[in-house]
């Protein structure tokens, strides 16, 4: 069965399609990701099968900021080539998406004793620009304090000195993601939701499938390929602990809260990166009558389906909005609702959440699983890139598959 539509209707009969014969690649988990590469691997001309153990788009593809940007953050961590890759790759996708993605200006109120002074600010968003190829309608602007105030009067008056206006850009990462699946299955792709990888299948020692549970109807399918990519996001480790091959470098969850107010008590007309009182910086949007706040970067050990909000997420936020907005006095009553995701980063000994690297790595196991970790949601393109050059190179199915 050749799936044309991306659609719920037929999933029995893809699923027993998908066991019918083998596929050159299977891809597991169904976040930007996944998504990614099966639209890259199937354009290629491989046979290329995914599945997802919830919805599509359902972890952390769908609990971002909503924002593709380019990682001046990452120029703090000296992370040019990084900075580079996500701020072409942005562009890209703005292309690519523009029904889902929209140039939003970004205000950085310097404030005394922040984490950019003016000339850091400049010198920064200046780099930023360069290693990014940012087209010059959207190359940064320095305001004074009277222009920073003017584009935003909510700030904090006391400290400012000025500010940075850059662009970055904004859209709905979820739609994002069910648009480039669909684009994968509209090119021949076989996508399934709610199939779990529950068992690694091997043939002479190397993993040559996937028995999949379908958690609707409760059967069981074995699906085999030539090459199998784990991009299960935050599960990635537990799809290598199945294998036996979680050895060495390992993920790292990190928990992003944000945290959602009423337009009319956070009447926010400008799009703010800010710094936070123990030097962390956070965004404020403002978007369809509300604002949103987030993200904090903690470390996270519970429940990878259903990480939640705690009052100290809650009330850290909170406390950031009131630092930067004073007049504002945001309470907890103000809070209307919020949104958890995690962030499957690699451990690096002795970092911080917010110091750990956001590159993604590719880890291949002994039996011949594939896994990608790590990485961003802006730079998924490249991402699915280099794993189905590595499917597709010397050591696998060749250019055409088999």
């Amino acid at each position: 069965m050749t799936q044309t539509k991306f659609s719920a209707e037929h999933r029995t009969a893809l699923l027993e399609a998908m066991a019918s014969e083998p596929h050159d690649l299977l891809v597991i988990g169904g976040g930007i990701t996944g998504a990614g590469i099966a639209l890259d691997a199937q354009s290629r001309g491989l046979r290329t099968g995914l599945i997802e153990m919830q919805d599509f788009g359902a972890g952390t593809s769908s609990r971002s900021t909503k924002l593709i940007h380019g990682g001046l953050r990452y120029l703090k961590q000296l992370e040019f080539k990084l900075v580079a890759e996500v701020g072409k790759e942005r562009a890209i996708v703005y292309e690519n998406a523009p029904h889902v993605t929209t140039p939003e200006w970004m205000l950085l109120p310097i404030i005394e004793g922040g984490t950019y002074g003016k000339l850091a600010t400049s010198v920064g968003l200046l780099v930023y620009d360069l290693l990014a190829g940012v087209k010059k309608a959207e190359r940064r602007v320095m305001l004074s304090r009277a222009e920073t105030l003017k584009k935003e009067p909510l700030l904090r008056t006391d400290r400012l000195k000025g500010g940075g206006y850059y662009v970055e850009y904004r859209t709905d990462d979820a739609r994002l993601t069910i648009e480039t699946m669909k684009a994968a299955v509209g090119r021949g792709a076989k996508a399934v939701n709610y199939a779990e990888a529950k068992e690694p299948l091997y043939e002479n020692g190397r993993l040559a499938g996937v028995r999949v549970a379908d958690r609707i109807t409760g059967r069981t399918y074995d699906l085999y390929a030539h090459k199998i990519v784990n991009a299960a996001g935050p599960w990635a480790d537990t799809i290598r602990e199945m294998d036996g091959s979680k050895q060495g470098k390992r993920l790292h969850l990190t928990k992003g809260v944000h945290i959602v107010v009423d337009g009319a008590r956070f009447p926010l007309g400008q799009a703010i990166y800010f710094d936070t009182p123990d030097g962390r910086m956070v965004f404020a949007i403002p978007r369809d009558g509300k604002t949103y706040i987030g993200t904090t970067d903690t470390d996270y050990k519970g429940d990878i389906a259903h990480p939640l909000m705690t009052e100290a997420d809650r009330d850290y936020l909170l406390q950031a909005a009131n630092f930067m907005f004073p007049s504002l006095k945001l309470t907890t009553a103000d809070v209307e609702s919020s949104w958890t995701g995690l962030r499957p980063l690699i451990h690096e000994d002795g970092k911080s959440p917010s110091e750990l690297s956001r590159k993604d790595e590719i880890f291949l196991a002994p039996s011949g699983l594939i896994t990608i970790a790590g990485g961003k949601l802006t730079g998924y393109r490249k991402m699915a890139e280099r794993v189905v050059d590595l499917v597709t190179g010397p050591a696998g199915l060749g250019r055409q598959g088999r």
